[in-house]
């Protein structure tokens, strides 16, 4: 299975594959592809959408953050992201981008924020084995829900989607250790968006989003102008993306299989920099994870033929 943001399976060996009903999974398809299609307009007007959220942290206690975007079709647009001390401004038109950064690296639980919301985009691979489709209550409200298996090598995980049975929306998922659950449904633009998302890790509330969309019938003239003391960024005409060159997974041990994802920078000097543990299947190897990342290098990528430094996300899996 694949989302907008990540690969959460990875290629499939078993052949389990090839017991799976082919109408079962048809329907399966069906359901998930009339989801998407629920929560996305037809045609979006110039909008305001606000994302607020707070995550649930037993270590640090609740943290407040917010995620905005004022989009003006044709011409730009307007992200603000703030949590804790990052905070940043990115406008995109057509002279470029202008932005103000107090942090290169976004926060993980932000990055969770962009993925969850506005809604979960995410469609079936072949590594996904689809064995039932079920009746079941989600919201007080009458719900269908996908069963499947998602097999990566010895690894497998349990997973369900659930369908609201009258409008189609996706009303909560279960992959792995996470859950996502969507409520609180508003019309906008012919579309269905969740005005709750509710998100957990291995049974534990992690993460609430608060979110709202607003029509711009008459957006003014500054919406889209740059900050004060942005720093102006242009296009890049052509792009390349780095190549890795040095890129050592953690040495076989005994700490059972699990996979770390990090984020970091990849600096025109080929290596990783301010690098963040953004999943985990076993938190007591972030250390070991983050420590191994500093030994990666990289050809930079690069802009119109200079190197340029660019996000990227790495997976290092223990064996």
């Amino acid at each position: 299975m694949r989302t907008a943001f990540a690969v959460l399976g990875l290629l499939l060996t078993s052949p389990l594959c090839l017991a799976q009903d082919p109408q079962l999974r048809a329907t399966a398809i069906e359901m998930l592809e009339r989801a998407q299609q629920v929560s996305e307009s037809p045609q979006w007007p110039d909008l305001e959408r606000v994302d607020a959220f707070r995550v649930l942290d037993a270590a640090t206690g609740p943290q407040e953050g917010s995620f905005s975007r004022v989009v003006v079709q044709g011409t730009g647009r307007r992200d603000e992201l703030t949590f804790g001390s990052f905070h940043v401004i990115n406008v995109w038109t057509s002279n470029g981008l202008a932005t103000v950064r107090t942090g290169e690296i976004i926060p993980p639980p932000l990055m969770d924020v962009l993925r969850l919301a506005p809604t979960f985009r995410v469609r079936f691979d072949h590594e996904d084995v689809i064995y039932a489709i079920t009746n079941s209550g989600v919201n007080g409200r009458p719900a269908r829900c996908i069963e499947f298996n998602t097999i990566a090598g010895e690894k497998s995980s349990s997973n369900e989607m659930c369908m609201d049975v009258q409008n189609g929306a996706m009303v909560q998922a279960k992959l792995g250790n996470q859950l996502m659950e969507y409520s609180d449904f508003f019309p906008f633009a012919g579309a269905l968006i969740p005005g709750t998302i509710r998100y957990s890790l291995n049974g534990n509330p992690h993460l609430e989003v608060s979110q709202t969309m607003t029509e711009l019938t008459n957006p003014t003239p500054n919406v889209l102008a740059a900050p004060p003391d942005a720093q102006i960024r242009r296009l890049c005409t052509t792009y390349r993306r780095a190549f890795g060159i040095n890129m050592p997974q953690p040495k076989p041990g005994n700490v059972g299989e699990a996979d770390v994802v990090v984020r970091g920078l990849i600096g025109i000097d080929g290596k990783v920099h301010d690098a963040v543990v953004q999943s985990s299947d076993r938190p007591e190897l972030d250390p070991a994870a983050l420590q191994l990342i500093q030994q990666w290098t990289f050809t930079p990528a690069q802009c119109d033929g200079h190197p340029n430094q660019g996000e990227a996300s790495f997976t290092l899996h223990f064996q």
